[in-house]
């Protein structure tokens, strides 16, 4: 197994013992305290894939923040505080973004003209000749374009996707729709 395995490991139950360890500062049952925990991370599991920070001290963090925040609110009623659990073990997941909600069509993106421009001119002369030089240049630009603008992926999973981080990703593909809007006048 490699490092970084390990490492993940160790931080995880570090981290669970470090939470649980809260809890019992907070003077909640170890049943509770248990429930609590898996119901975080069973709604985490099943609601789909969690998303995590990518430095460890932030994942800590955020950690320490919702268990805290869940073991002081126990005084409330158990039902309440699992109901409060499974709603931030959701909202990790990522699947709460406010533009899926009913009627609700978000903001536009910074990039809502190209995103037009290559719906409405996809066989364009212009747009084929500038993904072929942009192909040809830099192969890594071209896949991030083809990655955020022909299957509109978000700049985190296009991060996932590549091992870059999303700063990084963002950068790039700010490069790449600067060069797009010049060379084909949008």
């Amino acid at each position: 197994m490699n490092k970084k395995f390990w490492v993940s490991l160790f931080f995880n139950i570090l981290e669970t013992i470090i939470i649980y360890m809260i809890g019992l500062i907070f003077k909640v049952s170890h049943n509770e305290i248990i429930v609590i925990m898996i119901t975080f991370f069973f709604t985490r599991l099943l609601c789909g894939k969690p998303k995590h920070f990518a430095t460890w001290y932030r994942c800590f963090v955020w950690s320490l923040l919702v268990s805290t925040s869940l073991f002081a609110l126990t005084d409330l009623h158990i039902f309440v505080i699992l109901l409060l659990s499974a709603f931030t073990g959701y909202l990790s997941t990522g699947k709460a973004d406010i533009s899926d909600m009913y009627m609700w069509k978000g903001k536009s993106s910074n990039y809502q003209d190209i995103d037009d421009y290559i719906k409405s001119n996809p066989m364009s002369d212009d747009l084929l000749e500038f993904e072929k030089k942009l192909k040809e240049r830099d192969n890594l630009l071209y896949l991030l374009y083809k990655y955020r603008f022909k299957e509109n992926l978000t700049h985190a999973q296009i991060a996932e996707r590549t091992d870059l981080e999303t700063p990084r990703v963002s950068e790039k593909i700010d490069k790449v729709a600067f060069s797009l809007r010049i060379y084909c006048g949008i």
